[in-house]
Order: C-alpha cells, then sequence, then structure tokens
C-alpha cells in the first residue's frame, strides 16, 4: 500500500513538493500512525528519493507541526493532544465564523456557485462512502469559502493551522455518520451565505466548527486515556 501510493513521479513539480504533498496526505489518511517514526531510509525506499530530498520534506512537515523530532530517536508523526486540538478548534471557530460572515456580506453570485459546485463534489462523495477524497474537497470548500471572504489576512492566520486542521478533520470524517452530518452542517453554510446573512452563516460556520471539535476531542481523550 505504501510502497504504491507514495511513490514520487518524474514531473515538473519540484521533488520535494511531491515528497511534501505524499508525506502529508500519509500522515492525514494514517498511513503513518501518530508516534511513528520515520526512518529516512525507509522514506527514501518508499519515495525514491535521495537522503536529502527526504530531510527537507521532513524538515518542512516539522514546521507545519506535522512531524516531531526526538532526540536520540529521529523524527516521528507528531501526535496532537487533546488540548493542542481545542486550542486549534477554539481559533477555528472565530476566524472561519468570521470568513462565513464577511462571504455573506460580499458574496457574488460567481463566488456562491463555485462554493456550491464544491458541496455537489462532497455530496457525491458522502453516497459513494469515499471519505479519504472528501478530506480533499473539505479543504477545496474552505479555500472557495476564504477567497469569497476576500480578507487575505483571515485566510493567512488559519493557513498556520492548515496542515493540523486536515489531519483532524481525517480522523473525524472517519467516524461513523460524521460525513453525512458534514455534508448537512456545509449545506447550512452555504444555504445562508446565498441567501446574503451574515449571522445565520456565521453561526452555522461556527456550529459546524464545534460539532467536528467535539467529536476530534473524544476520539483523542480516549486515545490518550488508552496509552
Amino acid at each position: 500500500m505504501r510502497e504504491q501510493s507514495l511513490r514520487v513521479e518524474s514531473v515538473a513539480t519540484p521533488v520535494r513538493s511531491q515528497v511534501v504533498e505524499k508525506l502529508r496526505r500519509a500522515i492525514v489518511e494514517q498511513r503513518f500512525a501518530s508516534g511513528e517514526r520515520l526512518r529516512e531510509k525507509e522514506l527514501c525506499e518508499l519515495t525514491g528519493v535521495s537522503r536529502t530530498s527526504v530531510r527537507e520534506a521532513l524538515c518542512h512537515l516539522q514546521a507545519e507541526n506535522l512531524v516531531e523530532l526526538i532526540p536520540h530517536r529521529g523524527p516521528i508523526v507528531a501526535r496532537i493532544t487533546p488540548a493542542q486540538a481545542r486550542e486549534v478548534y477554539e481559533v477555528r471557530t472565530a476566524l472561519e465564523g468570521l470568513a462565513a460572515r464577511l462571504f455573506a456580506t460580499r458574496a457574488t453570485g460567481e463566488r456562491v456557485a463555485a462554493l456550491a459546485a464544491v458541496v455537489d463534489e462532497m455530496a457525491q462523495d458522502v453516497a459513494a462512502g469515499r471519505t479519504a477524497h472528501l478530506v480533499s474537497l473539505k479543504d477545496r470548500f474552505y479555500d472557495a469559502l476564504f477567497a469569497g471572504a476576500g480578507n487575505s489576512e483571515v485566510e493567512r492566520m488559519v493557513g498556520t493551522l492548515r496542515a493540523r486542521v486536515t489531519v483532524l478533520r481525517g480522523r473525524t470524517l472517519a467516524s461513523p455518520g460524521r460525513a453525512e452530518e458534514t455534508l448537512k452542517e456545509i449545506r447550512a453554510i452555504v444555504a445562508a451565505i446565498a441567501d446574503r446573512d451574515p449571522d445565520r452563516a456565521e453561526a452555522a460556520c461556527r456550529a459546524h466548527v464545534v460539532a467536528a471539535a467535539r467529536l476530534a476531542l473524544d476520539l483523542l481523550t480516549a486515545e490518550e486515556a488508552a496509552s
């Protein structure tokens, strides 16, 4: 499984960028478990690239807080504690709620249509049970949301959390029933934005993040208690 999916291809995209994306996706999809040691030799074999490229990619992922360097042991997949997750979700609730409010205030027909188109794709994935791809579509949904909000500072601040948010999103969407609930919550956000209702849009977005936070914290707390 890892051998096929992590192999870096000979394309125009810089090698390091490819390695970063492959490893990031593997962490998000839990093909590398939380706390698992990341051995450079194995990663070189899996990706087919040099040790230098692997090290550069690991440094990049360390800056994203997805990889942690342990003295005398080396890099591991960073664990997200319940306390860390709570802080991430608190920031998300505020910033994404603001983004939804701004979008509803400044919404254009073209921006709303772009947002709705992503939700239509999400509905197809939910119906087909394609949870892994749903994570990528959620990233696209938020790209469209922040573009519609028209505030680069909000987008920049959320961007610093993006990698950890995506990891947490992968965990929650894999839980039974969460994908269906997510779709309902996302549709409520889009409907409020389409109606140009800032209060409703912000409330719907905040409610969506709070629901995800509740599930993520339950999962992480249970894992911490079991370890």
